[in-house]
């Protein structure tokens, strides 16, 4: 087909309907030899200017009657193909397709220049200490992004398209002599096997490729970091890159990554060690407080002192409500500050936050509508609850939070104990890409849950990966202490 230049443009012009559709741009040209050639790309994503420079001057003032492409063509970055299937996908993405007559293959040009965002600071990820830099929604930006930190041969970018209608290029990046190839392996067959016609990006791949599709917990690390995404593929994790996304996603995980800092390498192993103290404890305290608070005022007040308790009950005495009712109000009007804070313009969202909160919590007190007490938990549950870095893991606590304020009602504290232990009977039961969310690793390389290990010390890779290297520094990295 591609021999006979007459069928080419009109197998491109009845694929692209180029009668109807304008910013399909071809050209039907002839060298100066007497050759016909033909190009197509799309306006607005293809750079004009290259095109008419480094491929239309260049054939025009060729007189060979055998033209070689590859050698004509004054573009640094040209492949050779003679799957017109795949020259359809490349024009899509902002590449130009070259055909010239009586030739059994074409070139593809990379020729984009269409417009994106700039390198940012991250918005969900924000650290003192630490880059400031910020993927986009650009893939190729965001991979050179990650090839700025890790610049070792071995890092490999496989790419690969899901999607079958918008066809969105993924990038499957790892290290190649340390990331375990069972894992890269199973992860290409799952994105491989992805049979649905729009994929927007990360989000919807996330979901797509997860283990367990009706798990409340993710399983799947969402970063807009390059430097996380360089700390995690040296440890022998994998990333995926997405077009038009600027989150990447890491497989496999564990739930003590879920509650890392961004900035963890970044400060004193002291300081690390704090904070992961705090994050913890506010784990448990936005997770039970408002439960257990519940639960104490339902059945087992013998358990607080007889003060405290009679203050309580004074306080609720004009109270019109039960104790549940006001409660679960007063965090879904909580939640529902919060996430107007979020959606409304950045400018009028603090102040959304701030007012919203204020004038709600003191409204509802002086109407008697609500006790102070309960207005304190609340709050600090929801304060509690902002302390956790990822977002995803954030969510699913405030979900898991109202369950155990309902199983509180009814079952006390009893009941509540039962929740948490289902709780965590499902996240054992949660993989990552067939790893366990749920680590056994409590006290590994890098620490426990409430203790970061020194940068010094943190010798080896996490046995669970089953990484290629074991090692990642020897013993004593510090050279001059031995």
């Amino acid at each position: 087909m591609i021999n006979n230049i007459e069928n080419v443009i009109k197998y491109i012009n009845e694929i692209f309907h180029t009668k109807i559709n304008k910013d399909i741009i071809t050209r039907d040209f002839q060298t100066a030899g007497g050759l016909r050639c033909f190009i197509v790309f799309v306006d607005g994503m293809s750079s004009s200017q290259m095109i008419n420079q480094f491929i239309i001057q260049p054939l025009m003032k060729n007189n060979d009657e055998k033209v070689d492409l590859l050698k004509t063509v004054e573009f640094n970055n040209c492949s050779k193909s003679e799957n017109i299937n795949e020259a359809i996908y490349k024009i899509l993405g902002g590449d130009t397709a070259v055909f010239i007559e009586n030739s059994n293959y074409y070139i593809i040009c990379d020729t984009k220049d269409f417009d994106k965002r700039s390198v940012s600071e991250p918005i969900t990820e924000s650290v003192i200490k630490g880059p400031h830099e910020g993927f986009n929604e650009s893939i190729r930006s965001n991979i050179t992004l990650i090839r700025r930190i890790v610049k070792s041969p071995d890092l490999i970018s496989e790419m690969i398209t899901v999607g079958q209608v918008n066809n969105t290029s993924c990038a499957v990046m790892y290290i190649d002599k340390i990331t375990n190839k069972k894992l890269v392996k199973e992860l290409k067959h799952r994105l491989n096997n992805i049979k649905a016609d729009y994929i927007s990006g990360s989000g919807m791949i996330s979901q797509l490729i997860e283990d367990n599709k009706n798990s409340i917990f993710p399983s799947v690390l969402s970063t807009e970091r390059p430097d996380r995404v360089a700390q995690y593929l040296l440890a022998g994790r994998i990333a995926i890159v997405s077009d038009n996304s600027p989150y990447v996603l890491i497989l496999p995980i564990d739930i003590g990554v879920l509650f890392d800092s961004p900035e963890a390498n970044s400060q004193r192993w002291q300081s690390g060690s704090f904070e992961r103290f705090l994050r913890a404890f506010s784990v448990i305290l936005t997770t039970c407080l408002s439960a257990v608070y519940l639960s104490i005022l339902n059945f087992h007040q013998d358990f607080m002192p007889t003060d405290f308790i009679n203050q309580i009950l004074e306080s609720r005495e004009n109270i019109p409500f039960l104790p549940f009712v006001e409660l679960l109000v007063m965090e879904i009007m909580f939640e529902l500050v919060r996430e107007a804070g979020l959606r409304v313009p950045s400018t009028a969202g603090s102040a959304v936050g701030v007012v919203g909160g204020l004038i709600l919590g003191q409204a509802a007190i002086d109407a008697n509508l609500v006790s102070p007490t309960t207005l304190i938990v609340v709050a600090i549950s929801g304060l509690a609850n902002s302390v956790i870095p990822d977002y995803d893991i954030g969510f699913t606590i405030k979900v898991v939070r109202f369950c155990y304020i309902i199983v509180a009602n009814y079952f006390g504290i009893s009941g509540v104990l039962c929740a948490i232990v289902f709780t965590l009977i499902a996240l054992s039961d949660t993989k990552s890409l067939n790893r366990n969310l749920l680590s056994n690793e409590f006290n590994n390389n890098y620490g426990n849950a409430v203790y970061q290990k020194p940068l010094w010390k943190q010798e080896f890779r996490l046995k669970r990966l089953l990484t290629q290297k074991e090692v990642q520094q020897p013993k004593y990295s510090r050279k001059w202490d031995k």
